[in-house]
């Protein structure tokens, strides 16, 4: 459902209510009926994977990221097309060099009361993410904001960057009343009130009646986490939330055959192996481009659509949509399936069959650390067993670590303590080289952690490919650019290897209506969602 749809049953909605009162004689009966069911009073409950949320320090984003439970919002915002659109700025102009000005909406207040305006702008968004690690992915330095006048601001990078609007759509750069703090009670603009937190048991939040927008459908909303897919499941069968992320594709069956309803986004996720080029003994092995390359081919991704996600996926080899990335996606050739060449790969590389089949190589044997994963190992579950069998077959053996969360995830990898790292990932960024930019990107301007570079950066080649990405004004040659050093990264180095698009799966209540499942599944809006029932 678009936004504009939205809108339109928020209005009848509200007309509805009137006429309760003695007006709204033009509708329809059928209409009235429809929204009659609405309940305007109800809380959604809502069944998360597990907190992740960082209550400290500049990082700090309850309430944002990654469960989005709108309380704050940003300059703009993406539609399920990853195109950029008004929010709290209706609309915005590129000043050359490296400055964009920013025209705001009137009449906005904080959940607080303040006014939103240029000037708490500055202070509640841009000064809040200059604070953190390199200026956040918009390269932001305490000077880069200047206030132009009451409605008005401009933003200017640290580095040459045009990038900046794609990239503010993400929900940690969203704007906060100044004073609020980030990690124990943010006050922000959006639909919806902060509540109160547990931590690893809920966040809530309550409908924002003084919202400049049109007003939710629910009165509250109450976020619970489920690490494990199997109490999430049972919780929404139960009846003790009305909304499920992250329903088990094998599970999705089952749950429609009782009466639930399940939702399925456009693909914006991806799942992915990063190989670690980059490692030292014991994990060096896969410094050999070769090896690399036989593993990327020795992976058959249809049999994993089909025997693993249930068809719930795609067999795309971008960690951008193809939809984003338009009629360039094709410059990303991946590698295809071919036994005997992964074979072949490891003769060539000196790594020749023992007597139990495993290879070995000057007394060495062919065995490798898969870490799993991200957002945990739960979700990812059960592909790394899959990866185990496939890569048995060209004669490697696998040893699989799981970490229950993103963090410790990627403390191994930053320790470079594994030769495979997989994960659950998602486009969450109008800007189509967010992802390789910031996971792979290592020359001037980098603002990415180092983690996932320190294992899987491809190399000069691809700096030198995907470096104009920043720069570039128009948007299709963007797109060939981007896909272009993805080419390099995923095919010609295979650094890392998609293995499927990803549909982001939900189950939920047929009470619950006007779910929109987004693509970028941090960017999901509540606004339109409702309750039918007492």
């Amino acid at each position: 459902m678009r936004p504009a749809a939205r809108r339109v049953i928020a209005a009848l909605v509200l007309a509805l209510v009137a006429a309760a009162c003695g007006g709204g004689a033009g509708d329809s009966d059928e209409g009235q009926g429809q929204r009659a069911q609405l309940n305007l009073n109800a809380e959604l409950r809502i069944g998360f994977t597990d907190d992740q949320y960082i209550l400290e320090g500049p990082d700090a984003n309850l309430g944002a990221y990654p469960a989005n439970a709108n309380i704050v919002e940003t300059l703009v915002y993406i539609n399920d097309r990853y195109e950029v659109v008004p929010r709290l700025a209706e609309r915005w102009e590129f000043r050359p060099p490296n400055t964009w000005r920013f025209h705001l909406r009137q009449g906005v207040r904080f959940h607080d009361g303040q006014p939103m305006n240029a000037q708490t702008i500055k202070e509640g968004l841009f000064d809040r993410v200059a604070a953190k690690r390199n200026g956040g992915t918009i390269r932001a330095t305490p000077q880069s904001a200047v206030v132009v006048d009451e409605y008005t601001i401009d933003y200017t990078a640290s580095v040459p960057n045009l990038r900046v609007v794609e990239q503010l759509v993400h929900p940690q750069n969203g704007a906060l009343a100044p004073g609020s703090n980030h990690g124990t009670r943010p006050v922000g603009t959006g639909p919806f009130r902060f509540v109160d937190y547990r931590p690893k048991e809920r966040i809530t939040v309550e409908r924002n009646n003084d919202y400049w927008g049109e007003k939710p459908l629910v009165a509250r909303m109450t976020f619970r986490f489920y690490p494990d897919r199997n109490a999430r499941l049972l919780a929404l069968q139960a009846g003790d939330i009305d909304l499920a992320y992250e329903i088990p594709r094998d599970d999705v069956a089952g749950l429609e055959s009782r009466g639930f309803t399940i939702a399925k986004s456009t693909v914006g996720a991806y799942r992915a192996i990063y190989l670690n080029a980059h490692g030292e003994e014991p994990y060096d092995i896969l410094s050999d481009v070769n090896v690399r390359k036989a593993i990327a081919v020795g992976i058959d991704r249809q049999k994993h659509v089909d025997g693993v996600l249930d068809g719930l996926a795609t067999t795309d080899q971008t960690f951008v949509p193809p939809s984003a990335l338009g009629a360039s996606a094709s410059l990303i050739r991946g590698h295809q399936y071919n036994l005997n060449a992964a074979r072949s790969l490891l003769d060539n590389a000196g790594w020749r069959a023992g007597a139990d089949g495993i290879r070995v190589k000057d007394g060495r044997r062919l065995r490798l650390t898969l870490v799993s994963g991200f957002p945990s190992a739960e979700v990812i579950r059960p592909t790394p067993t899959f990866l185990q069998a496939e890569l048995r077959n060209l004669g490697i053996e696998v040893e699989i670590v799981e970490r229950p969360d993103s963090a410790s995830f990627q403390d191994l990898m930053g320790r470079k303590q594994g030769d495979i790292f997989i994960e659950d990932g998602n486009q969450n960024d109008a800007n189509v080289g967010f992802l390789p930019i910031l996971l792979l990107y290592t020359g001037p301007g980098s603002s990415g952690s180092g983690v996932y570079q320190g294992i899987a950066a491809p190399g000069p080649r691809f700096d030198q490919l995907i470096q104009p990405a920043l720069t570039e004004p128009d948007h299709a040659k963007l797109q060939e650019i981007v896909a272009t050093a993805m080419n390099e990264a995923i095919t010609e180095q295979a650094t890392v290897l998609p293995l499927n698009g990803v549909y982001r799966i939900y189950g939920m209540k047929k009470s619950v209506t006007g779910f929109v499942p987004h693509p970028s599944f941090l960017n999901v809006s509540w606004l339109g969602v409702g309750v039918t029932g007492g």
